[in-house]
């Protein structure tokens, strides 16, 4: 391939790597090269329609396949975590991700998209298995793979937590070892909806909630009305706002807060529209007066908003990507413990109304008895956040807060981890073996790694892993392969939540003319390959050009893998064209 060619070939694999990576419809290709065109870009005149932009898209995502097997072949330890869809046009599928760290760099990344005729615990792992043969040639049940698996995230669904052959007791059939982990935003969200399902005091509320943000956001003069309200009074305008949806918590948060701290103004404006004759939904207004003036809505409020808060807490922690699995396992226990004590004492708002039968200057009706529906909240609450590592080892979870520097002491204390590397190397000590870690050194490099850390570093708590490893992976090597096997254990589940949302807009923008391979090759570029300014095509351009050379040697077609992307072209003379 010449320069001319290669720069035209180049100019249009990055088009086409920016039309996946931006969730556009292949059919685009066609009107960026006549833009090219205006704008003196050479492409050349051929591989301009939908069917190249799917051609080389695939060869695109093909080589950052290549480049995950290649990772993975690198590391010593990896963990599987799989999602469920379903989707009117996959009907129902199984997303798989691979989650590794090497020398403290964690990476979690997408495998593909497997649709399931099934939803029982034997064809999504058959599901999964699936997957990682045909896009990364990676058969799970060998030996070469299984003796580095070490742990399974999915989602919270009954085929994979039930107690029925659910799919991780599979998976443990190839590696008992294996730690299995749910996603824990969608079991929070599973726990709290348990929790406060027949507590009717919260079907009051947030049906006031969602009736007030109606009001307010289908008129705009019931919108300007309160906001001068809001000014006559001196508060700073908030208006009322939506619950629900993907991010149910920290909106869920935001309408409480609004509520009670814009409640004089809300009260005010809902008073003078019903007073006011000409005012159209006059009963509706009364209703909810009604409902606000009732102490119990009231301490009801004050005490839910104390719960989300720690809940929200919480919920960061899960979602921010750089969480290991110990720093959710703490962030539960501490959820738990103030929980806890919120059976027994008020938490900070709820103390605020303890013995008020005004607020905010408006008499209260009704007696503001709480006290059973708060005590089912809390336990339901405290139980099924007990039950969120149900098919994890307790003990391994508390091993692993060695791997969190936020969780080490300020100060050096000569017994810290100890118990936790032993318990670790106990537990994954086939998996370590097979990993050539000498595991009769760990617990001294433990205590000799923990003393440099300490003596040389003022603030331990601000290190990193990755920083760690640059300096005391050859003098410290079989206790930060241990790390990396706790960094590899599913923990955040901020990529599958990002993966999840990204395929809902990759098939709301295309709709239904793509097969799951070509969703596959959408998302593996979508959140596996560099941005539009960093990409670098040339290992997908030599791939396409090997494959396409063999083609003409074998006189098949331009890809033996999955569909047949170029079946309509005569490559040799598209090649020679140029």
């Amino acid at each position: 391939m010449n320069s001319i060619t290669l720069g035209r070939v180049e100019n249009i694999f990055r088009t086409c790597h920016a039309i996946a990576k931006s969730g556009r419809p292949f059919t685009d290709l066609d009107w960026m090269c006549k833009l090219d065109d205006m704008k003196g870009v050479d492409v050349g005149s051929v591989f301009r329609n939908d069917k190249s932009a799917r051609m080389f898209i695939h060869f695109i995502a093909e080589a950052e396949r290549r480049a995950l097997k290649e990772k993975l072949e690198k590391c010593k330890f990896f963990s599987v975590i799989s999602d469920g869809v379903i989707d009117s046009i996959l009907q129902a599928a199984a997303v798989v991700y691979v989650r590794f760290a090497n020398e403290g760099k964690v990476h979690c990344q997408i495998v593909g998209i497997q649709p399931v005729h099934k939803t029982d615990a034997p064809t999504i792992k058959n599901a999964i298995e699936e997957t990682l043969q045909i896009n990364l040639h990676l058969c799970l049940a060998s030996q070469d793979w299984s003796r580095k698996l070490v742990g399974f995230g999915s989602d919270a669904t009954d085929v994979m937590v039930g107690e029925n052959r659910e799919v991780a007791k599979l998976l443990r059939e190839i590696q008992p070892c294996v730690q299995s982990v749910h996603c824990f935003a969608h079991r929070l969200k599973l726990a709290y909806k348990g929790a406060l399902k027949n507590i009717q005091l919260y079907k009051i509320l947030t049906s006031v909630l969602r009736n007030m943000y109606y009001f307010y956001h289908n008129s705009p003069l019931n919108k300007n009305n309160l906001k001068a309200t809001y000014e006559a009074i001196k508060l700073r305008p908030a208006i009322p706002s939506r619950t629900g949806g993907s991010q149910w918590l920290p909106r869920l948060q935001t309408a409480l807060q609004i509520l009670l701290k814009g409640y004089p103004a809300i009260i005010l404006h809902l008073s003078k529209v019903e007073r006011d004759s000409r005012a159209s939904k006059q009963q509706k207004v009364k209703g909810l007066l009604h409902l606000l003036l009732k102490m119990e809505v009231v301490k009801f409020s004050h005490f839910l908003l104390d719960v989300i808060n720690v809940l929200n807490i919480l919920s960061r922690v899960t979602l921010d990507r750089n969480s290991s699995i110990a720093d959710i396992f703490a962030a539960v226990q501490s959820t738990l413990k103030t929980l806890h004590m919120y059976q027994t004492r008020a938490g900070p708002k709820e103390r605020l109304m303890e013995t008020m039968q005004h607020f905010h200057g408006y008499q209260l009706v009704g007696k503001g008895n709480i006290s059973a529906a708060r005590t089912k909240v809390l336990s339901n609450l405290m139980k099924k956040l007990h039950d969120c590592f149900c098919d994890a080892s307790q003990d391994v979870l508390r091993a692993t807060a060695i791997g969190s520097f936020k969780l080490w002491p300020d100060k050096l204390k000569q017994e810290f981890g100890e118990k936790e590397v032993s318990v670790l190397t106990k537990h994954y000590e086939v998996i370590l073996e097979a990993a050539s870690v000498k595991i009769g050194e760990v617990e001294t490099e433990w205590s000799m790694l923990k003393l440099e850390l300490y003596n040389r570093f003022q603030n331990v708590q601000t290190l990193t892993w990755d920083s760690v490893n640059s300096d005391y992976s050859k003098k410290y090597p079989n206790i930060l392969t241990l790390v990396d096997l706790i960094l590899t254990l599913p923990a955040s589940s901020a990529e599958t939540e990002r993966g999840f949302g990204q395929m809902k807009l990759t098939m709301m923008h295309l709709h239904s003319k793509l097969m799951s391979e070509s969703v596959t090759d959408l998302m593996i570029i979508q959140m596996n390959s560099p941005d539009i300014k960093k990409f670098d095509p040339k290992k997908a351009i030599r791939l396409w050009n090997a494959t396409w050379k063999r083609n003409r040697l074998q006189g098949g077609d331009m890809t033996n893998e999955r569909s047949n992307y170029s079946s309509e072209f005569d490559l040799e003379n598209l090649h020679g064209s140029y």
